[in-house]
């Protein structure tokens, strides 16, 4: 049974998706346009929770309404058109929005890209480039694998990160796994990892070899960008990047954009910043890394809109998550951020 304050929130929705207010606020501020950010499109929930939170997880079900919906009501553009019109101070389309995915997961190839070419429509996915095509896993699949696989009734987390957890119950996993990887990413880049390591002893978890296969290959990153989607850099280890000392930060940001463009055959234009939630993923001297290292836009994770006048280095986004396969509650979020003022 639904509490009072659920029941209202679920009215609204209502409404506003089916009686107008969601086509009325498309009306208004038509040229503030939406990035929308993903992570991942699974047909299988249950494997991806492996390695992935499910908030940062959709349906293809739920993914394939949404780019409908979105086809339908906005001027879906890529990522580069939004880019150039700022840059040149030039209008924006009316209701545009753009289509993004960060970190490179291979859901993204078999499932969100065959979708996208279906629909006719363009993409930009920021990779982390040394996690592809076999190589070393994300630190953050890593940490929620050996979360959700540990065999242990309770752990006695290392280097300050808490003292003994329960880690008995499914709640008891999801909060532990958000406290630590919100702790994590405000850790320095090398104590990072040697505390990732760290937990996996903790926890019990030595053979991650299940997590191999759960990023894009370099053949299929080739293919998509051959067939129209624009593929850019999201570093090469995922840190998170004011944490880290200027000389890495530069490397991370540098490499990446070599490893993509060496591999492609073609520079590469733009950046995202990982670690969004949670911590401050972006500040004045990373900023400055990027737009020096000759990108022409860099993503943040802050929710808003993309507008004339916008920094192109400290793009706005749109996150969809889990929840957003009630596409009212797709609709809704959309035009909060393109209707928001900062």
């Amino acid at each position: 049974m639904r509490s009072p304050r659920r029941s209202a929130v679920h009215a609204f929705k209502h409404v506003w998706h089916h009686a107008g207010l969601a086509g009325f606020a498309r009306r208004l501020r038509g040229r503030r346009g939406a990035i929308l950010r993903y992570h991942s499109v699974t047909d299988d929930e249950a494997a991806t929770l492996g390695y992935l939170d499910s908030g940062l997880m959709v349906t293809a079900a739920a993914f394939e309404s949404q780019l409908r919906y979105v086809k339908r009501h906005y001027t879906v553009v890529p990522l580069d058109e939004l880019v150039e019109r700022i840059h040149a101070g030039r209008a924006l389309p009316r209701r545009a929005a753009a289509i993004t995915f960060d970190d490179g997961y291979r859901d993204n190839y078999t499932r969100a890209y065959r979708l996208l070419r279906a629909e006719g429509l363009p993409a930009t996915f920021y990779v982390t480039t040394g996690a592809l095509d076999g190589g070393p896993p994300l630190w953050t699949a890593k940490l929620r694998y050996m979360v959700r696989t540990t065999t242990r009734e309770r752990v006695i987390l290392p280097g300050g990160l808490g003292g003994e957890v329960a880690v008995q119950q499914p709640a008891e996993r999801q909060a532990i796994f958000t406290t630590l990887i919100v702790a994590l990413k405000h850790v320095p880049s090398s104590r990072r990892c040697e505390l990732v390591e760290e937990l996996a002893a903790a926890f019990g978890v030595s053979d991650f070899s299940l997590l191999d296969g759960i990023m894009m290959t370099w053949d299929e990153l080739r293919e998509m960008s051959a067939n129209g989607m624009t593929i850019g850099a999201h570093t090469v280890s995922h840190p998170n990047l004011p944490k880290t000392d200027v000389e890495e930060a530069t490397r991370e940001v540098c490499q990446s954009r070599d490893m993509i463009a060496d591999q492609l055959g073609r520079p590469v234009a733009h950046f995202s910043y990982p670690n969004g939630r949670g911590a401050a993923h972006m500040n004045d001297t990373v900023r400055e890394i990027v737009r020096r290292a000759g990108f022409r836009s860099a993503a943040t994770s802050l929710p808003g809109c993309v507008q004339l006048g916008a920094d192109p280095w400290g793009l706005r986004r749109v996150g969809i998550y889990n929840r957003h396969r009630d596409l009212r509650s797709f609709s809704l979020d959309v035009e909060r951020a393109r209707l928001r003022t900062a």
